[in-house]
């Protein structure tokens, strides 16, 4: 403990503080108290709701919020893109992985199962967009079919069965069916857009697409691409529909953000409450030591030296509150990270921001409290506290 006498022996106000802490022991305790409640509540609430906040971004972000969905507009003359098309968008948003593909309601039956309708998909390659579970899908797939991981689960299908699929007849005639081989079963998915039977774009003839699906690395970076198509493509005219989630995902944010800092506005209060009770107790231990100070300014203390001992107490009440408060409150966002982000460390830089918050508001508002008794105290003359 050599350090602590080394410490409190260049800076007495420090001692002085912590016996007069001491000495008031249980209003010292029922003002850190307040400042205790006050920091477990800004800093649980802030940290908390910012750890739900990174679990929704997260979720939301699997299901598609960094992709960017391309159809013809309403005022283009073809409803679809060839090969020319997928260029030019392919050179307007640079880097991005351009996935172009064909959307079609199909007719297929399993084995002896009734007829029904399923969505179907064209393109070249789903390994560009999903993850496969089972099975293998081979670079020249032809007259193969590759399935979604809910479908394969609701009927029973496996890697090497056979289906059988397609397309709507026109009205009047009877369903052609054609033997579709599966390959492959993706994996499960939250994304956007995904459908139930994925087919080789060859399969449709005429290589032509009724979606570009834009994958980027960020949600920022999907807003540059949607900006950039049309900014390019949607002049007078809107030949382009471009749909992104990231306006989805700034809403979220932008409520989310608006609810914490309106709980956590509810929980400074309580540090408010907290401020009144430690100017009282500082007023209190103030007149009662009215003697004791005018002894001090007697033998050579100033009035700062009065001011810095005072405000040290104070400031030492909102430490001992806000430090028993921050532990309380990391106890309680690691609860909050484990629940909703999988992990009770995963600490994002808006919780910590929260946490640190709480610590100095804790304190400031203890200073802030104990200025007005330091500052009256400082100025009492010294001849007149003696009196008592």
């Amino acid at each position: 403990m050599s350090w602590l006498r080394a410490i409190t022996g260049r800076f007495p106000s420090i001692v002085i503080a912590r016996r007069n802490v001491s000495r008031a022991r249980t209003r010292s305790l029922l003002a850190a108290a307040a400042i205790m409640i006050g920091v477990v509540a800004i800093g649980a609430i802030g940290a908390g709701g910012a750890a739900f906040k990174q679990s929704q971004l997260d979720r939301v972000q699997e299901q598609g919020a960094t992709n960017v969905y391309v159809s013809p507009g309403l005022d283009r003359e073809e409803r679809h893109f060839d090969r020319t098309d997928l260029m030019q968008i392919d050179e307007t948003v640079g880097g991005a992985t351009i996935v172009a593909t064909e959307s079609r309601s199909m007719e297929y039956r399993i084995r002896f199962e009734q007829q029904r309708d399923v969505s179907a998909t064209y393109l070249d390659d789903p390994r560009r967009l999903y993850e496969v579970a089972a099975g293998e899908i081979p670079k020249n797939w032809r007259r193969s079919a590759v399935v979604s991981n809910e479908f394969a689960l609701r009927h029973g299908i496996e890697p090497g069965d056979r289906i059988m699929l397609a397309p709507e007849p026109d009205e009047g005639e009877d369903a052609v069916f054609s033997p579709y081989r599966v390959t492959a079963v993706l994996a499960e998915t939250q994304a956007f857009g995904a459908d139930e039977v994925y087919l080789p774009i060859e399969a449709t003839g005429d290589r032509q697409y009724s979606q570009v699906r834009i994958t980027t690395q960020s949600v920022g970076e999907a807003e540059a691409a949607a900006r950039a198509l049309r900014e390019e493509f949607n002049g007078r005219k809107d030949t382009l529909i471009v749909f992104e989630l990231t306006s989805l995902v700034r809403l979220f944010k932008s409520i989310v953000n608006g609810i914490n800092v309106f709980l956590a506005g509810l929980g400074s209060l309580s540090l408010l409450v907290a401020g009144v009770s430690i100017a009282n107790t500082m007023l209190m231990s103030v007149t009662k030591r009215r003697e004791e100070i005018g002894v001090l300014r007697a033998v050579g203390y100033s009035k700062a030296d009065i001011l810095r001992i005072l405000l040290v107490e104070a400031a030492l009440l909102g430490a001992i509150g806000a430090g028993i408060g921050i532990v309380l409150a990391l106890l309680v966002v690691l609860a909050a990270n484990a629940i909703f982000l999988g992990d009770p460390l995963a600490f994002t830089s808006e919780s910590l921001l929260y946490l640190v918050g709480a610590v100095v508001f804790g304190i400031g508002t203890s200073l802030v409290a104990g200025a007005y008794p330091a500052w009256r105290a400082a100025n009492e003359r010294p001849v007149e506290a003696l009196r008592g």
